[in-house]
């Protein structure tokens, strides 16, 4: 019977979403030293905006895990193995064995690892005698045990790990300027595997956040933590492209709208904090909801020209890849 930890290796909860996970990770391993904010705009993650049109609390991690996190970890030149799927699936328990395997020989390897347990954490060592591993989730002090019988067995039926493998050296002018192709792109495409029945991305997210607070029908819990994740992601994403602007001075109009849109969220953020649906009046929530719906517009408006602006400064690769900007 074996027992591996990783002293140190622990996660904080920031940026609220897979960009703690990774951040904890390749710092701990040396790969990459910069701030979560620069490792959220260097990966594209912090670009994405997708809401639910109901405002479900999942909205910010409604997308294509496996496609999506794996580029996340290539754009900074890291190689990753993945797999996801579903517990109820007959293969499942295949499936279980294989992920706490590949988990166990990554930490015997000094690696951490990244699962899916309700949110992204990481898994940190494991124990064969108490048959637990010991993940890491940024909001409970500490280490947690999971099971190796309760790996994958989530809320929602969904599984999925990532093993974080080497680092290959990139270009670091290059890696920020396709995240800026990337980020033209996110905006202007709606994510294919999403229905955009239920779901809005991009410019369209704002306008599927606006017509839910107009109309009142929306999920008055998921609105809070629609608005709370993407508030961390759009401040990262202001950093970034304030850093971004000090290389590159014709970025800094971008970086000037993206700012403005971190202010709004930022607003936002704190008016949901302090709100309870449950205890308030109908017409103290109304009067939220037209103040939402203000920053949104304004923010709306700011990332509409931030994006312009980034169009401007990559013309001449945004027409050489005009039919394939969405592809690296």
């Amino acid at each position: 019977m074996k027992t591996h930890i990783l002293e140190g290796l622990h996660m904080k909860s920031e940026s609220m979403s897979y960009i703690d996970a990774l951040h904890a990770i390749v710092d701990y391993q040396g790969w990459n030293k910069k701030s979560k904010a620069m490792l959220s705009g260097m990966t594209v993650t912090g670009f994405r905006f997708t809401v639910n049109r109901n405002l479900f609390e999942e909205s910010s991690t409604a997308y294509n895990w496996m496609a999506e996190n794996l580029l996340a970890a290539d754009f900074i030149g890291i190689t990753a193995s993945q797999q996801a799927g579903f517990s109820f699936s007959a293969t499942f328990p295949l499936y279980q064995a294989y992920a706490v395997q590949s988990m166990k020989d990554s930490i015997d390897q000094q690696r951490g690892s990244i699962i899916w347990k309700d949110q992204f954490v990481i898994v940190t060592g494991y124990d064969d005698e108490q048959q637990s591993l010991y993940y890491s989730d940024g909001n409970m002090p500490g280490l947690q045990r999971l099971s190796y019988a309760e790996f994958g067995r989530n809320d929602a039926p969904y599984w999925y790990f990532q093993v974080l493998e080497e680092q290959i050296e990139l270009d670091e002018i290059g890696i920020y300027q396709e995240s800026l192709m990337q980020a033209i792109y996110k905006w202007e495409t709606h994510d294919p595997m999403l229905p955009s029945s239920e779901y809005a991305c991009g410019r369209a997210a704002y306008e599927a956040m606006i017509v839910a607070l107009e109309s009142g029908v929306y999920d008055h819990v998921g609105v809070q933590r629609v608005i709370q994740d993407y508030a961390a992601s759009k401040r990262d994403i202001g950093i970034y492209m304030s850093q971004l602007s000090r290389q590159w001075t014709e970025l800094h109009p971008a970086s000037l709208h993206y700012q403005y849109v971190s202010d709004n969220f930022e607003k936002m953020a704190l008016v949901v904090q302090e709100l309870n649906f449950e205890n308030h009046l109908a017409v103290r929530i109304k009067s939220v909801e037209e103040e939402l719906t203000q920053h949104l517009m304004k923010a709306a408006y700011h990332e509409e020209l931030a994006v312009q602006a980034l169009k401007e400064y990559m013309q001449e690769r945004v027409v050489n890849r005009a039919q394939d900007i969405g592809l690296r």
